[in-house]
């Protein structure tokens, strides 16, 4: 009788308890309010470089005397993502330098390519606003791609955000 009446007496206890209690969660992500617009990418690309395409989702591809300039405008949130995105190779795998100027997060990688003559020497730049990953990729042949390390560092230099 004893042991009947300590497990009732143990039943009552446990009925009144009720786990109703709402929980918060916290996490390292990064979640983008809805009315975030993207900004605007501005590069200074050659006098003679002609832009041979511009997309819907405004990406433009820019054709200069020996080189070309692709700017995207990406999702934000996994950076790795987006690196693998635009060079096909996971972040891992390549050396990307970080650095930050005016509140922007600013990557910075290099990675071959095969092209359609011979193989690409290709490098970019991506910012990282919070909300979108704006990137920049120069692309040239081989065999010119070390007499273009001057101008391509002017042009990934020139890199800005217009958010006007």
């Amino acid at each position: 009788m004893k042991r009947i009446l300590v497990i009732l007496l143990c039943l009552l206890c446990f009925t009144g308890c009720n786990a109703t209690e709402t929980m918060e969660t916290i996490s390292d992500d990064l979640t983008v309010s809805a009315g975030a617009t993207a900004s605007e990418i501005t590069v200074s690309v050659e006098r003679d470089g002609a832009m041979l395409f511009c997309g819907e989702d405004g990406s433009k591809l820019y054709l200069c005397d020996g080189y070309s300039v692709m700017v995207q405008t990406l999702k934000g949130g996994d950076v790795a993502k987006s690196v693998q995105a635009v060079t096909g190779f996971p972040k891992e795998n390549l050396t990307v330098m970080q650095t930050e100027k005016n509140g922007i997060v600013s990557y910075e990688y290099v990675w071959c390519a095969t092209g359609e003559g011979e193989d690409q020497i290709c490098r970019g730049v991506l910012l990282d606003d919070g909300a979108y990953h704006y990137v920049v990729t120069v692309m040239a042949d081989y065999t010119q791609a070390g007499q273009l390390q001057s101008t391509w560092e002017n042009v990934l230099n020139s890199v800005e955000l217009n958010t006007d």
